[in-house]
């Protein structure tokens, strides 16, 4: 699974962003080591009851980043786990860093590597869909299941339901039919029904706002469109997959808590020293426990001082 967080990198002597801000994109992955169980049948057929529940809705609004207020009735955030069979975890090791995603890449691989991914019968990669993410799984992990994280996915049907029918009843009887319709694996249905709206509602001109309801359908229909192949739930969950990346989002989190803050900046080489360091303290491998034992073992007790 892989994902971005934020820190503040500020390089004295540098030139000032353009953009006047001095955050940046971080770039984590976690390899995950699981336990699973294969069924005959979709063990979970049915879509559950809490992803039908208007108390879905903050959670998917603010993953969608749906203009507006919450629906009526909305009973705040849901920190429940998911209710569907998942996979045991048996182990997860972090990869983090300030670099670009095309130098990420091969880190990744590299780690997934000497934990022995490539060989397992079973390899599968979980993201929220994003480009870069992707560009990365295509060049590095080609061979591996890719799997769109559902909640992400389900947060676009919730997106297009307001923009069809705004705050009116209906709107979240659309979004449990595009739920529904998504989690049964017909996403062709869904984007068929989304071009059905787009025409009724026309095409989005030039200088459309990201909160016009054109903009909102066409969006959604394009990212359906781009992740269809990724969206087999019922065969991922016949093969006890993983359907979402929350364990990824709350490792950006233990990342993030150690390097984001208002008043914490960081240099191009220190960011990523740091990052390096968050992630290596919080894998399950240890490694720096493996590195300062080794450094103990061959310290020597006397100090090397350089010749002037």
């Amino acid at each position: 699974m892989s994902d971005g967080g934020r820190f503040q990198r500020f390089d004295r002597g540098g030139a000032k962003p353009e953009s006047g801000s001095f955050w940046k994109e971080s770039r984590m992955a976690i390899v995950l080591s699981m336990k699973t169980k294969s069924h005959q049948e979709d063990p979970d057929a049915e879509l559950p009851d809490f992803l039908q529940d208007v108390c879905i809705a903050k959670k998917l609004a603010e993953m969608g980043k749906v203009a507006g207020e919450n629906l009526k009735g909305q009973r705040g955030d849901v920190s429940q786990e998911s209710p569907w069979q998942r996979p045991e975890l048996l182990s997860k090791d972090v990869v983090a860093s300030g670099k670009t995603w095309q130098e990420f890449g091969p880190m990744v691989a590299s780690s997934a590597w000497y934990a022995g991914f490539f060989k397992t019968q079973h390899k599968v990669f979980v993201s929220d869909g994003s480009l870069a993410i992707e560009e990365m799984q295509q060049q590095w992990f080609g061979n591996f299941t890719t799997v769109l994280d559902i909640m992400h996915a389900l947060s676009y049907s919730l997106a297009a339901a307001r923009a069809i029918y705004g705050e009116q009843p209906q709107s979240w009887e659309c979004y449990r039919r595009f739920a529904t319709l998504i989690w049964q694996g017909k996403v062709d249905e869904v984007i068929a029904e989304l071009d059905q709206y787009q025409e009724e509602l026309g095409s989005s001109p030039a200088d459309v706002s990201d909160t016009d309801a054109r903009e909102i359908v066409r969006r959604s229909r394009v990212y359906y469109r781009n992740h269809r192949g990724r969206m087999d739930y019922p065969e991922y969950r016949r093969r006890g997959y993983p359907l979402t990346s929350s364990i990824m989002e709350s490792t950006v989190k233990q990342v993030n808590r150690r390097v984001k803050g208002s008043e914490k900046f960081w240099s191009t080489e220190g960011g990523d020293a740091v990052l390096c360091l968050r992630a290596a303290y919080i894998s399950d491998s240890k490694p720096m426990e493996d590195h300062w034992k080794q450094t103990q073992q061959n310290a020597i007790g006397i100090r090397a001082y350089c010749a002037a």
